[in-house]
């Protein structure tokens, strides 16, 4: 077969039937056209499992020509429930990153308790006045406030700039014992089902995750709690990530050659290093592009969102 360098990185997150789903406006692939996207990528492509890659980035083989790897980031439910089934029908393996925490303990992480806040609040500029409000009575200046909008309140992608600043301040801005105050003011006030249940209900178990594995899928780390690593210092970066091992060896993972997915894409030089001592054999970012396996830094794989593609 002839080969080529070049592999196209599949992001994957949300995959559901909207139809009877509690959570309409979450923005996710739904089942169906997730069925057709793999249609076109199955005639299109050749689908590759991530020993594959890993093989090709150490010069242990070569990858097909129009190569492409498909990964699901955070741990969702969805992938037991409907993804695997479908890939194992059409026998087709894949790359999971569930973050430890969301699979281990009963917490819903902010991130998806800010998806999911900013999908039952209704307007976007609605729930950023109120954000603001809590802000203040949590010791936040205006003048702070302003800095913050000028900052953060710009558009990005998908989002509007209202959503992004909601989001930015709510993952990583604001201190994180207020931003977790205000989160959880937030989630309890706009989704109102309690932590545990929602846990239970949005993220695979340990068992569901050991089936992944069982059933011939990868799964790789996306740290333990999902945070910004290229915010943190070095040392919360390594026990973060170290942690994340120790999770991965207890759902039966290959912890020997073992592939990282950056939450929120964010890394810096540390964590480059901490992967490089931990023994990475890859890692994947949200860097927008085509990868080039043996061009590319191993630790900086760029990848395709599923809305680049038809669905």
């Amino acid at each position: 077969m002839i080969s080529d360098p070049e592999v196209t990185i599949v992001m994957y997150h949300y995959v559901r039937p909207i139809v009877g789903s509690n959570y309409p406006k979450i923005k996710g692939l739904e089942l169906q056209g997730f069925r057709r996207q793999l249609d076109y990528l199955e005639k299109n492509f050749n689908i590759v499992s991530t020993q594959e890659v890993i093989l090709a980035a150490q010069k242990q083989k070569t990858l097909p020509i129009n190569a492409c790897w498909l990964t699901f980031d955070d741990g969702y439910k969805d992938h037991y429930r409907y993804v695997m089934p479908e890939l194992l029908r059409r026998g087709l393996t894949a790359a999971f990153f569930p973050p430890k925490t969301a699979i281990t303990q009963p917490v819903v992480l902010d991130v998806n308790a800010i998806h999911y806040i900013l999908a039952c609040s209704g307007k976007s500029q609605d729930l950023e006045k109120h954000l603001n409000l809590l802000c203040l009575k949590n010791g936040i200046s205006e003048e702070q406030l302003d800095l913050y909008k000028l900052e953060f309140k710009r558009k990005f992608r998908y989002d509007s700039a209202s959503t992004i600043y909601i989001k930015r301040m709510l993952q990583h801005v604001l201190p994180e014992d207020i931003r977790r105050s205000i989160t959880s003011t937030l989630f309890n006030k706009y989704v109102r089902i309690s932590e545990e249940a929602f846990s239970s209900e949005l993220y695979m178990n340990i068992s569901e995750v050991s089936a992944l594995v069982s059933n011939g899928m990868y799964v790789g780390s996306h740290g333990s709690m999902h945070y910004w690593l290229g915010k943190m210092s070095k040392k919360k970066q390594r026990s973060d990530i170290s942690s994340s091992l120790e999770f991965l060896e207890e759902v039966g993972s290959n912890t020997s050659e073992w592939v990282m997915s950056y939450p929120f894409g964010s890394y810096n030089n540390d964590t480059l290093s901490i992967l490089k001592d931990l023994k990475a054999s890859l890692a994947i970012t949200s860097n927008i592009g085509k990868a080039v396996i043996g061009y590319d830094n191993p630790y900086e794989l760029p990848r395709l969102d599923t809305n680049n593609f038809l669905q």
